[in-house]
């Protein structure tokens, strides 16, 4: 990502007081600001908001009284208000905590959303989505890994849980245990708990798009260990919730990444 690509900071009251000016109500990420608050609270907040976001040259007030959001404030915000695609990325490196990231797309721009500090948004844009792919590979660190050498396995999600509070103990064994209990295979027990006990990084994506009466959702995660890679997917068999662990190569992970982008954005991503 380049250091000179336009970069706004702003509260939650401000992200959704510019939202408001640019005809949106709803914003991918970011909880009501308001709940709860009196309507005499709201009103106070949005002069402060305003006042804020016109001493840092995002709008201009207007002697008429109208309101002028900035091009650039309006790109970013606007991209973010009404995206044609979003996508929500978590990503966990080892003994450190998950970092959550936002992106929304439309046909011209990208915009990627982080958590600047408490109740601030820093939104930084990127060129189209092929940038929003090349961004998630980087933080992914997605080169030659191998795939785990075992076979995949599914088990319950109870049953995932229960794993990782053994491994987060560092008691491997008792984890081969519970997944011994699931009828899995002999081969694929270890290793995974070992992948779960010493990770280097874990990592989810998550695709959203909002289509004509609801929306599109769909997501993939990834574990990655000393042993190799492996994705995750997530399933309901006969009525419980259940996780798919498969062998995972990094070539292979790109091409899922791409795939599960390619299911909501408005012009898919080419290849490569």
């Amino acid at each position: 990502m380049k250091n000179d690509s336009p970069t706004i900071t702003c509260s939650a009251i401000e992200a959704t007081f510019l939202a408001s000016l640019l005809g949106g109500n709803v914003l991918v990420g970011l909880q009501d600001p308001f709940f709860g608050w009196l309507t005499e609270e709201i009103e106070q907040a949005w002069t402060d908001a305003k006042k804020s976001l016109a001493g840092r040259k995002y709008i201009a007030l207007e002697e008429d009284g109208r309101i002028v959001v900035d091009t650039a404030v309006a790109a970013l915000v606007g991209t973010w208000t009404k995206p044609e695609a979003s996508f929500i990325f978590t990503f966990t490196p080892a003994e450190e905590k998950a970092q959550v990231r936002y992106f929304h797309l439309t046909r011209h721009l990208a915009v990627e959303q982080t958590l600047a500090k408490k109740s601030h948004y820093q939104l930084t844009a990127l060129e189209n989505a092929r940038a929003v792919y090349r961004r998630i590979l980087e933080i992914l660190a997605l080169q030659d890994q191998s795939a785990a050498g075992t076979d995949g396995i599914a088990l319950l999600e109870k049953e995932l849980m229960q794993v990782r509070a053994h491994v987060a103990k560092s008691v491997v064994r008792g984890a081969a245990e519970v997944l011994k209990k699931s009828d899995l295979k002999e081969a694929a027990l270890r290793p995974l708990a070992h992948t779960l006990a010493k990770p280097i990084a874990n990592s989810a994506l998550v695709a959203l798009a909002q289509r004509t009466t609801a929306w599109e959702v769909a997501g993939l995660g990834l574990l990655e260990g000393k042993n190799g890679l492996w994705r995750l997917r997530a399933f309901k068999r006969d009525g419980e919730n259940c996780v798919e662990a498969i062998p995972c190569s990094a070539s292979h992970a790109r091409a899922q990444i791409r795939k599960l982008m390619n299911r909501v954005l408005p012009e898919p991503l080419a290849a490569g």
